[in-house]
Formats: C-alpha cells, structure tokens, sequence
C-alpha cells in the first residue's frame, strides 16, 4: 500500500518507540506525530481506544496495538520482513515479543516512577507530547500551564500504574535482579547491532528497541541502572535505532543461538507464573492476581484482558503451524518449562 503511515504516539511511550523502530527498520515511508489534544477525540473514535499508539494507514484506517500493526505491515511489505517464517524461530520471536511487552513494562514503570526526582522529569516530558506542547521553540504562558496540568495528572497516574502492575518499592530487590540479568543476557546475543536471531532483526529485537529508545536509555535513573547492569545494551540501541532493513539473515536451518535457553529459563521464572495466574483470575472474574515467580516472592499484579489476548494469539500461531513445525515447537516449549502457557 503506498502512501504514508503516520504513527500517533509519544516518543516516550514503549509501544509507540516499537512501532517506529518497525517503521524505520522496514523502510516504510512514515510520520511520528504528538497523540496531542487536537487529534485525540478522531483518533479514538476511528481507533476506539485511548491507548497509544495508532497507526494511521494510506488509505484512512487507524489501527492500535503494536504487536497487530507490525504483522500487518509485515503483511504489507513482505520484501522487509521482521517475523520468521520457519516454525521455530518463528514462535520464539513471538514468545520473546509477548514477554517483554507484557512483563518488563514492569521494569520500565519501576525504574520511571521510583525516583521522585525522575518521575517529575518523566511526566513533563511524556507531558510535551500529550499535552500540546512542542519541542522546537520555547512554550507560551498558555501551553506552559497545559503542560504543567497534564504532568501533574501524568505522574500521580505513573505511580498508580508502578503499583498496580507489581513494580512498587517492595518487590524491587527481585525485579532488578531480574532485569539486569535480562539485559546481560541479551546485550551478549546481541553485540553491537545483531539480533535475537541472526544479524537481522526481528519483531521481539523491535519490541526491546522500543522499549530501550523509550524509556530504558532515555530516562536518567533507568539510564543510570543499564550503564551499571549492562553498559553494552546503550550501545546496541544508538546502533540498532539507525539501521535499516539491507536484506540480512536470520540464523539458518530455523536454529536459535545458544544462549536464548538462558532466556527461555528466565521467562520460566516469572513470565510464565504471571500469565496463568493472569488467566485464572480473568476466568474467576478476579481484579488482580496473585502468584510465585522463582526467587520465591509472591507478587500482585492487576488482572488484564490484553495480556490473555497476547497468549491466545501465539496459542494460534502454534496450532496454526505443520504438524512437524508444531511438534519442534512444544518440544522447545517443553524442554524450557514455557509449554503450560500455551495449553488449553
């Protein structure tokens, strides 16, 4: 579909950061716009959420969630595609796509909302962008006050979301730990501008890009924790944000590297907990849930619906493979304790 795409968002925003590293990766012509208050009612109402970002096609459709508007510009673009086509690669993207969407935005809120000092920096500049706001020349008395209004909502709603998605105060010690030893590991798969699979880079190597671009290297405090946990993570990402698609590959023969079972073991530990107990608490009508990842601590999260549609969704891809594509797959899953995920 030729034509512009124009991604509404804003740049400190995880998912809007994934979407337009996609965007940039595939070398899709495309726009990066403020979700400011003059496009916010039509952009909803063409959407029907409040949530960002969206992604505004050629030809009128306006379109959220991150992970369905790169499989359709996938769908798009084939000749620059980001999500494997061979069985086991392919539901290893989607898993590591589903895991660091859905649980180290605990991470991010955490290491966003923890510093009272921080958090004001972070809400002003979130602000900028939902706020009218703008970057390229000093702002009037009238958009200083509506930036200083929504910063002031911005913030106290930070630290609700920090503490309703378990990332609060008391379960730091663990979430940290867990975290730098994600980034550990991945800054060695990595290197400087690899990716998860191969030198090119996927969908799940997009969703970390965003996610570092957006918060992980941009805030001072998170900054701050990657430099000391895995200084090499600040280099992967100034490299990878400018690269574009120049037809490399992923790792033959449908192999992973050796070190994404270190991954797979990490996910076991908490991801896996978190999404059955999400799932049995929406099933029981429950607003939250409870549940045990592997250092033993309990955690509560608040119960959601779009995390239970994320692991419907790659349930889909399993089944949906060849028999003998589906078979390495739950046999991968098996090994790595990740199968219970995805069962009936």
């Amino acid at each position: 579909m030729p034509g512009e795409y124009i991604v509404y968002g804003a740049d400190p925003s995880y998912f809007t950061r994934k979407v337009e590293a996609a965007l940039r990766y595939m070398r899709i012509p495309h726009a990066a716009r403020p979700k400011s208050p003059d496009v916010s009612a039509r952009l909803e109402a063409r959407s029907g959420t409040h949530l960002i970002p969206v992604v505004e096609t050629p030809e009128g459709w306006v379109i959220h969630d991150s992970t369905y508007i790169i499989e359709l510009l996938q769908a798009r673009f084939p000749a620059h595609p980001v999500i494997p086509a061979s069985p086991v690669q392919h539901i290893a993207c989607r898993l590591m796509d589903d895991w660091i969407d859905e649980w180290f935005t605990r991470a991010a809120l955490h290491l966003r909302w923890i510093d009272d000092e921080d958090a004001a920096i972070c809400a002003r500049k979130i602000a900028m962008d939902m706020g009218g706001g703008t970057h390229e020349r000093p702002l009037t008395a009238q958009e200083e006050e509506q930036v200083a209004a929504t910063a002031a909502f911005i913030q106290p709603w930070g630290r609700k979301a920090m503490t309703v998605m378990g990332a609060g105060p008391e379960y730091q010690e663990d979430l940290r730990a867990e975290f730098a030893s994600f980034l550990q590991q991945c800054a060695d798969l990595l290197g400087k501008d690899g990716g998860l699979f191969g030198q090119r880079l996927s969908m799940a190597d997009l969703g970390l890009l965003g996610a570092m671009k957006a918060h992980f290297a941009a805030d001072d405090y998170a900054r701050n924790f990657v430099a000391g946990a895995a200084p090499a993570m600040l280099d992967w990402t100034a490299a990878a944000w400018e690269r574009r698609d120049e037809g490399e590959d992923w790792l033959a023969g449908d192999a992973l590297p050796d070190g994404m079972s270190g991954l797979f073991r990490l996910m076991a530990g908490g991801f896996v907990p978190y999404m059955i107990a999400n799932r049995a608490a929406l099933k029981a009508g429950e607003k939250s849930s409870w549940f045990t990842i592997s250092s033993g601590q309990e955690v509560r999260m608040i119960t959601r619906k779009p995390v239970e549609d994320t692991r419907l969704a790659t349930k889909a891809a399993i089944d949906a493979l060849p028999e003998t594509g589906r078979k390495k797959v739950r046999e991968l899953l098996g090994d790595h304790g990740l199968l219970r995920v995805y069962e009936d």
